[in-house]
């Protein structure tokens, strides 16, 4: 599995952000059941879903507190890197 997302800390808040397709931010339980598959990537940490409509303008669902940090700091300055690994959950399990 891969994907884009990021790690911020911002105002003595850590949070992630993750990227996902528009359609899963319509509907607030989609958006809980994403959060979650990504959490073991980001243990402890709230967690933000990204996406873009048609014009471009980004789109968030999560934490009020670290939707507005991430209003605030622009989706072309947020750190992003692509994760390929497994979660650090899976790997102890081995």
């Amino acid at each position: 599995m891969s994907f884009d997302g990021a790690v911020i800390e911002r105002q003595g808040k850590k949070f992630a952000a993750v990227t996902v397709k528009l359609h899963v931010l319509g509907y607030s339980g989609t958006c809980e059941e994403m959060a979650a598959k990504y959490a073991p990537y980001f243990p402890d940490m709230p967690i933000v879903l990204v996406s873009q409509d048609a014009d471009g303008t980004p789109k968030y669902c999560g934490d009020s507190d670290c939707v507005a940090c991430l209003s605030e700091l622009g989706a072309a300055s947020i750190p992003w890197q692509t994760y390929t690994s497994v979660p650090k959950q899976e790997l102890a399990l081995r």
